[in-house]
């Protein structure tokens, strides 16, 4: 619709211009018909022939059809030439042509300087002229009518091959989406990718959204196996260690038995304790919902107790582990439980990506520009990919290429998001450094204990 209005107004103005311009061609071509008589009467008079002016009048009703009369008459109201020669030589009649209803009557004095010698007069047919111009403004409303209606064509021609462009790539975008609600995310949308519009850059997002859901879909498929897992394998153990201790109960079984029994029965309450802290961690995380209860920490200190907690496990990998602290570092103001917790996961996943033989090192130093301590887990593992370190702090985001190296569970992906959720609660950042088959640094960054900050705590620990 728009654009007949805009094709029908361009018309109709074109039109309008035309018809006046008609109009002011059939009035210029009568001016110039008094003029042509001005000019030879002025001629006539320089030559002193009359004859020339007489002949000329006599011709114009010949030349020009629309002509009813035309004349010179002198100062004295004698008439010097006319289109009928019997008039030549008699008065004027001035009102005779004027008159008359359907003739226009235009005038124009001859002169030579400033000397009047003469009034020329030329009387036009009005009919003559109106069926003139009629004759033209039908063939212009011919013209015009057919370039509308070509225009209109081609217009329509063109919206209707813009609109299939359009219309076909949403239909395909609304199937596309249609199957990412089905849960089938290998969209066939190659033939919009290089389009450099709206649909293209709508095609782009549905395929990155697409590759995202499925990251997710793969996430959950690990999450549900991981939590599975978790759950199944020390609830499992538990039942069969309760089932023992229900069977040898009727027996004599020695205290050794016994404490093996209650150790691994606590092992993996521990266990399942830990994994569900972790959801709730998150939980509580997402709601907002953790407290710190900060105090002057020596994370030094901190960090060897960890250590030591995986002592059995370094040497079960025959994995070397070093604490390495600066004697003159700072302590800082934080909550021990939850820095313990920041430690343990990345021990933690440190351990678990160093093959036997590696090494595992904590080391910590001061920032004095930004009045902070920065700790780091060094390990001799896998490494990560540049495009995994920007992802691996996201809730359930894992190591793609570390999923078929890590034996036994393949962890839920939450330890590094919370990790990042309890350091920025403190006002610190972590991040990582790593090459694949480089190893990898995790650090974070603590506040220093300003109050406490002049007063250094010597550390020892290698």
């Amino acid at each position: 619709m728009l654009l007949i209005g805009v094709t029908v107004c361009l018309s109709a103005a074109f039109y309008l211009a035309e018809r006046r311009s008609i109009h002011e061609q059939a009035d210029a071509e009568r001016r110039a018909i008094l003029q042509n008589l001005v000019h030879i009467a002025q001629e006539s008079f320089l030559t002193s022939d009359d004859l020339l002016m007489i002949k000329y009048t006599g011709w114009l009703q010949k030349w020009n059809p629309a002509l009813v009369s035309a004349s010179v008459v002198g100062t004295q109201g004698e008439v010097i030439a006319h289109s009928e020669p019997s008039r030549i030589g008699k008065p004027a009649r001035q009102d005779e042509d004027a008159s008359r209803t359907e003739v226009l009557v235009l005038t124009e004095p001859v002169k030579i300087g400033a000397h009047w010698l003469a009034t020329a007069s030329v009387g036009f047919s009005e009919r003559y002229y109106d069926e003139l111009v009629r004759a033209r403004l039908r063939d212009l409303q011919k013209r015009v009518g057919g370039i509308t209606l070509l225009a209109l064509l081609i217009g329509i021609a063109v919206s209707f091959g813009v609109a299939l462009s359009w219309t076909r790539p949403i239909g395909r975008l609304s199937e596309a989406a249609a199957q990412i609600g089905r849960g089938r995310y290998d969209l066939e949308l190659d033939a919009l990718k290089n389009r450099r519009d709206e649909l293209g850059f709508l095609s782009r997002a549905f395929r990155k959204m697409a590759d995202e859901l499925r990251q997710l879909e793969i996430m959950k498929e690990d999450f549900v196996s991981a939590v599975t897992h978790e759950l199944r394998s020390p609830l499992g153990a538990i039942e069969s260690y309760l089932n023992l201790i229900g069977v040898e109960m009727q027996e004599e079984i020695p205290a050794s038995v016994w404490q093996t029994y209650l150790d691994r029965l606590r092992a993996n309450t521990q266990r399942l304790t830990r994994f569900v802290n972790d959801l709730l961690d998150v939980a509580a995380i997402e709601r907002g919902k953790i407290t710190l209860e900060p105090q002057s920490l020596s994370v030094g200190i901190l960090a060897q107790d960890v250590l030591a907690l995986f002592g059995p496990k370094l040497q079960e990998k025959k994995i070397t582990g070093q604490v390495r602290v600066g004697v003159q570092l700072p302590p800082v103001f934080a909550d021990p439980e939850k820095i313990r917790q920041v430690i343990v996961n990345l021990v933690s996943n440190a351990l678990k990506f160093t093959p036997e033989g590696g090494r595992i090192e904590i080391s910590a130093e001061t920032l004095p520009q930004k009045k902070a301590l920065r700790l780091s887990v060094r390990d001799t593992g896998i490494g990560i990919s540049d495009e995994d370190q920007q992802k691996i702090f996201y809730k359930f985001e894992q190591v793609k290429s570390a999923r078929s190296s890590v034996k036994g569970p393949k962890g839920t992906g939450l330890g590094l998001s919370i990790c990042r959720a309890l350091v920025e609660l403190h006002g610190g950042t972590i991040g990582v450094e790593s090459r694949p088959g480089e190893g990898s640094v995790f650090f974070f960054t603590l506040p220093i204990h300003q109050e406490a900050a002049h007063e250094p705590v010597a550390h020892s620990l290698h």
